[in-house]
Protein backbone atom coordinates (compact mmCIF):
# COMPACT_ATOMS: atom_id res chain seq x y z
CA UNK A 1 0.00 0.00 0.00
CA UNK A 2 1.21 3.30 -0.95
CA UNK A 3 1.18 6.34 1.43
CA UNK A 4 -1.08 9.52 0.08
CA UNK A 5 1.94 11.29 -0.39
CA UNK A 6 3.66 8.64 -2.94
CA UNK A 7 0.60 8.06 -4.99
CA UNK A 8 0.74 9.35 -7.85
CA UNK A 9 -0.61 9.62 -11.83
CA UNK A 10 -0.44 12.21 -14.12
CA UNK A 11 -0.94 15.96 -14.62
CA UNK A 12 -4.93 16.84 -14.66
CA UNK A 13 -6.78 19.62 -16.99
CA UNK A 14 -9.32 21.98 -15.69
CA UNK A 15 -12.36 21.12 -17.86
CA UNK A 16 -14.82 19.25 -15.60
CA UNK A 17 -17.62 17.37 -16.27
CA UNK A 18 -21.25 16.93 -14.96
CA UNK A 19 -21.16 17.35 -10.95
CA UNK A 20 -23.80 16.05 -8.34
CA UNK A 21 -24.28 18.59 -5.50
CA UNK A 22 -22.06 18.48 -3.07
CA UNK A 23 -22.32 18.92 0.96
CA UNK A 24 -21.21 21.24 2.70
CA UNK A 25 -17.15 20.54 3.55
CA UNK A 26 -15.34 22.64 6.33
CA UNK A 27 -13.88 26.17 5.23
CA UNK A 28 -10.49 25.98 4.37
CA UNK A 29 -7.79 28.57 4.14
CA UNK A 30 -7.09 30.75 0.63
CA UNK A 31 -3.47 28.94 1.20
CA UNK A 32 -5.19 25.15 1.51
CA UNK A 33 -7.13 26.06 -1.17
CA UNK A 34 -5.07 26.37 -3.89
CA UNK A 35 -3.21 23.27 -2.35
CA UNK A 36 -4.21 20.71 -5.65
CA UNK A 37 -3.61 23.28 -8.61
CA UNK A 38 -4.58 21.81 -11.79
CA UNK A 39 -1.44 21.38 -14.27
CA UNK A 40 -1.56 22.70 -17.84
CA UNK A 41 -3.37 19.74 -20.39
CA UNK A 42 -1.25 17.05 -21.96
CA UNK A 43 -2.02 14.42 -23.84
CA UNK A 44 -1.01 11.21 -22.02
CA UNK A 45 -3.39 8.26 -21.56
CA UNK A 46 -6.52 9.25 -18.95
CA UNK A 47 -5.64 7.49 -15.63
CA UNK A 48 -8.74 5.85 -13.58
CA UNK A 49 -8.70 5.40 -9.84
CA UNK A 50 -11.25 3.43 -8.09
CA UNK A 51 -12.64 3.99 -4.81
CA UNK A 52 -14.33 1.97 -2.12
CA UNK A 53 -15.19 1.64 1.11
CA UNK A 54 -17.89 -0.01 3.42
CA UNK A 55 -20.40 0.68 4.17
CA UNK A 56 -20.62 4.25 6.42
CA UNK A 57 -16.97 4.28 6.49
CA UNK A 58 -17.11 8.03 4.30
CA UNK A 59 -17.14 7.76 0.80
CA UNK A 60 -19.35 10.06 -0.13
CA UNK A 61 -17.13 13.08 2.17
CA UNK A 62 -14.18 12.07 0.20
CA UNK A 63 -15.97 12.17 -3.37
CA UNK A 64 -17.40 15.73 -2.42
CA UNK A 65 -13.78 16.67 -1.38
CA UNK A 66 -12.25 14.85 -4.72
CA UNK A 67 -14.81 16.89 -7.01
CA UNK A 68 -14.54 20.19 -4.94
CA UNK A 69 -10.97 19.82 -6.07
CA UNK A 70 -12.14 19.57 -9.44
CA UNK A 71 -11.73 15.37 -10.17
CA UNK A 72 -14.61 14.23 -11.84
CA UNK A 73 -15.86 11.36 -10.23
CA UNK A 74 -18.67 8.26 -11.08
CA UNK A 75 -20.88 7.59 -7.98
CA UNK A 76 -21.79 3.85 -9.28
CA UNK A 77 -24.98 4.48 -6.68
CA UNK A 78 -25.99 7.56 -8.04
CA UNK A 79 -25.87 6.07 -11.58
CA UNK A 80 -27.80 3.18 -10.29
CA UNK A 81 -31.01 5.64 -8.50
CA UNK A 82 -31.41 7.25 -11.75
CA UNK A 83 -31.92 4.27 -13.19
CA UNK A 84 -34.40 3.65 -11.09
CA UNK A 85 -35.76 6.71 -10.84
CA UNK A 86 -39.32 7.53 -12.98
CA UNK A 87 -38.57 6.54 -16.26
CA UNK A 88 -35.25 4.91 -15.89
CA UNK A 89 -33.47 2.70 -17.64
CA UNK A 90 -33.91 -0.17 -15.56
CA UNK A 91 -37.60 0.00 -13.90
CA UNK A 92 -38.83 -2.07 -16.75
CA UNK A 93 -36.78 -4.82 -16.49
CA UNK A 94 -36.97 -4.27 -12.27
CA UNK A 95 -40.83 -4.54 -12.87
CA UNK A 96 -41.02 -8.06 -14.75
CA UNK A 97 -38.22 -9.44 -12.42
CA UNK A 98 -40.34 -8.71 -9.53
CA UNK A 99 -43.69 -7.60 -10.16
CA UNK A 100 -45.36 -4.73 -9.67
CA UNK A 101 -44.93 -4.59 -5.76
CA UNK A 102 -41.32 -3.04 -6.46
CA UNK A 103 -42.75 0.07 -8.22
CA UNK A 104 -43.89 3.24 -6.16
CA UNK A 105 -46.89 5.68 -7.12
CA UNK A 106 -44.29 7.85 -9.06
CA UNK A 107 -43.52 5.30 -11.98
CA UNK A 108 -40.13 4.45 -10.09
CA UNK A 109 -38.96 1.33 -8.07
CA UNK A 110 -39.65 1.70 -4.75
CA UNK A 111 -35.94 1.12 -3.19
CA UNK A 112 -37.69 -0.21 0.05
CA UNK A 113 -39.56 -2.70 -1.03
CA UNK A 114 -37.00 -4.02 -3.54
CA UNK A 115 -34.66 -3.98 -0.73
CA UNK A 116 -36.97 -6.93 1.21
CA UNK A 117 -36.79 -9.28 -1.62
CA UNK A 118 -33.12 -8.60 -1.81
CA UNK A 119 -31.48 -7.77 1.46
CA UNK A 120 -32.17 -10.80 3.95
CA UNK A 121 -29.55 -13.40 3.76
CA UNK A 122 -31.67 -16.21 2.66
CA UNK A 123 -31.06 -18.33 -0.16
CA UNK A 124 -33.95 -16.72 -2.09
CA UNK A 125 -32.65 -13.09 -1.05
CA UNK A 126 -29.17 -13.94 -2.75
CA UNK A 127 -31.24 -15.67 -5.52
CA UNK A 128 -32.74 -12.65 -6.13
CA UNK A 129 -29.82 -10.15 -5.65
CA UNK A 130 -28.11 -12.09 -8.28
CA UNK A 131 -31.22 -11.55 -10.18
CA UNK A 132 -31.12 -8.18 -9.98
CA UNK A 133 -27.54 -7.48 -10.66
CA UNK A 134 -27.55 -8.84 -13.57
CA UNK A 135 -30.49 -6.55 -14.84
CA UNK A 136 -28.82 -3.33 -13.64
CA UNK A 137 -24.72 -4.11 -14.05
CA UNK A 138 -24.76 -3.87 -17.75
CA UNK A 139 -26.64 -0.61 -17.37
CA UNK A 140 -24.42 0.80 -14.85
CA UNK A 141 -21.33 -0.23 -17.24
CA UNK A 142 -22.60 1.49 -19.97
CA UNK A 143 -23.06 4.53 -17.67
CA UNK A 144 -19.32 4.47 -17.12
CA UNK A 145 -18.02 4.17 -20.62
CA UNK A 146 -20.26 6.97 -21.33
CA UNK A 147 -18.51 9.05 -18.35
CA UNK A 148 -15.04 7.65 -19.36
CA UNK A 149 -15.62 8.82 -22.54
CA UNK A 150 -16.78 12.17 -21.83
CA UNK A 151 -14.25 12.94 -19.52
CA UNK A 152 -11.60 11.60 -22.00
CA UNK A 153 -12.96 13.96 -24.95
CA UNK A 154 -12.77 17.04 -21.88
CA UNK A 155 -8.88 16.43 -21.73
CA UNK A 156 -9.29 15.17 -17.77
CA UNK A 157 -5.96 13.25 -17.55
CA UNK A 158 -7.20 11.89 -13.70
CA UNK A 159 -10.72 10.49 -12.72
CA UNK A 160 -12.36 8.12 -10.05
CA UNK A 161 -14.92 5.48 -10.09
CA UNK A 162 -16.84 5.57 -6.92
CA UNK A 163 -17.55 1.55 -6.83
CA UNK A 164 -19.09 0.28 -3.29
CA UNK A 165 -18.74 -3.51 -4.10
CA UNK A 166 -15.29 -2.96 -5.98
CA UNK A 167 -13.67 -5.94 -4.93
CA UNK A 168 -16.45 -8.60 -4.22
CA UNK A 169 -17.16 -8.03 -8.20
CA UNK A 170 -13.39 -8.06 -9.33
CA UNK A 171 -13.51 -4.22 -10.84
CA UNK A 172 -9.69 -3.91 -9.27
CA UNK A 173 -9.19 -5.33 -12.53
CA UNK A 174 -10.59 -2.69 -14.73
CA UNK A 175 -8.91 0.25 -12.98
CA UNK A 176 -5.22 1.64 -12.40
CA UNK A 177 -5.68 1.63 -9.09
CA UNK A 178 -7.39 1.54 -5.96
CA UNK A 179 -7.89 4.12 -2.84
CA UNK A 180 -9.56 2.74 0.23
CA UNK A 181 -11.87 4.80 2.54
CA UNK A 182 -11.77 3.82 5.73
CA UNK A 183 -12.75 4.95 9.40
CA UNK A 184 -10.41 1.76 10.91
CA UNK A 185 -13.30 1.64 13.38
CA UNK A 186 -16.25 -1.31 12.73
CA UNK A 187 -18.17 0.19 15.75
CA UNK A 188 -17.41 4.18 14.59
CA UNK A 189 -19.20 1.86 11.00
CA UNK A 190 -22.02 1.02 13.05
CA UNK A 191 -22.31 3.95 14.65
CA UNK A 192 -22.50 5.86 11.64
CA UNK A 193 -24.68 3.63 9.40
CA UNK A 194 -27.77 2.87 12.44
CA UNK A 195 -28.13 6.75 12.31
CA UNK A 196 -29.92 6.82 8.93
CA UNK A 197 -33.56 6.65 8.40
CA UNK A 198 -34.47 3.02 7.73
CA UNK A 199 -31.14 1.10 8.67
CA UNK A 200 -31.89 -1.39 11.42
CA UNK A 201 -29.70 -3.99 12.61
CA UNK A 202 -30.70 -6.60 10.30
CA UNK A 203 -30.53 -5.06 7.00
CA UNK A 204 -26.73 -3.76 8.04
CA UNK A 205 -25.91 -7.05 9.06
CA UNK A 206 -27.02 -7.95 5.42
CA UNK A 207 -25.27 -5.27 3.78
CA UNK A 208 -21.97 -5.62 5.56
CA UNK A 209 -21.84 -9.70 4.98
CA UNK A 210 -21.64 -9.13 1.32
CA UNK A 211 -18.59 -6.78 1.61
CA UNK A 212 -15.52 -7.74 1.70
CA UNK A 213 -14.05 -7.00 5.73
CA UNK A 214 -12.20 -3.77 5.90
CA UNK A 215 -9.01 -4.93 7.26
CA UNK A 216 -8.95 -6.99 4.24
CA UNK A 217 -9.70 -4.11 1.95
CA UNK A 218 -6.61 -1.80 3.87
CA UNK A 219 -4.00 -4.61 2.87
CA UNK A 220 -5.56 -5.03 -0.96
CA UNK A 221 -5.42 -1.07 -0.74
CA UNK A 222 -3.10 0.94 -2.90
CA UNK A 223 -3.96 4.01 -0.86
CA UNK A 224 -5.90 4.72 2.24
CA UNK A 225 -8.11 7.80 3.36
CA UNK A 226 -8.59 7.72 6.97
CA UNK A 227 -11.85 9.20 8.10
CA UNK A 228 -11.64 8.16 11.69
CA UNK A 229 -10.08 11.61 12.51
CA UNK A 230 -11.31 14.99 11.93
CA UNK A 231 -12.90 15.78 8.88
CA UNK A 232 -10.16 18.57 8.60
CA UNK A 233 -7.62 15.91 8.49
CA UNK A 234 -9.46 13.72 6.05
CA UNK A 235 -9.37 16.62 3.36
CA UNK A 236 -5.63 17.46 4.06
CA UNK A 237 -4.60 13.77 3.25
CA UNK A 238 -7.67 14.00 -0.05
CA UNK A 239 -5.62 16.94 -0.83
CA UNK A 240 -2.39 15.57 -0.53
CA UNK A 241 -3.58 12.87 -2.73
CA UNK A 242 -4.94 14.92 -5.15
CA UNK A 243 -1.27 17.04 -5.65
CA UNK A 244 1.19 13.65 -5.76
CA UNK A 245 -1.10 12.78 -8.62
CA UNK A 246 -0.89 16.10 -10.44
CA UNK A 247 2.86 16.23 -10.13
CA UNK A 248 3.40 12.58 -11.71
CA UNK A 249 5.72 11.66 -9.34
CA UNK A 250 5.08 8.09 -8.52
CA UNK A 251 3.31 4.75 -9.26
CA UNK A 252 0.08 4.63 -11.30
CA UNK A 253 0.87 3.61 -14.81
CA UNK A 254 -2.96 4.48 -17.27
CA UNK A 255 -3.27 1.52 -18.78
CA UNK A 256 -6.65 0.72 -18.21
CA UNK A 257 -8.99 3.24 -20.69
CA UNK A 258 -8.20 3.38 -24.11
CA UNK A 259 -10.16 6.11 -25.89
CA UNK A 260 -11.94 5.14 -29.09
CA UNK A 261 -10.41 6.46 -32.17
Amino acid sequence: MRSVAASVARPHARPRVARRAARALPARSAASASAAPSPPEDTAEMLVLGLTGGIGMGKSFVTDALRALDVPVLDSDASVHALYAPGGGAVAAVRGAFGDEVIGADGGVDRAALSKLVLGGTTKHDENMRELESLVHPLVEEARAAFLERADAEKHAFVVLDIPLLYEKGYEKTVDGVVVVSAKSLAKQRERCLRRDGMTEAKLESIVARQTPDADKLKKADVVIDTGCSKEETLRSVEALVRSIRAGKGGFEARTFKAEA
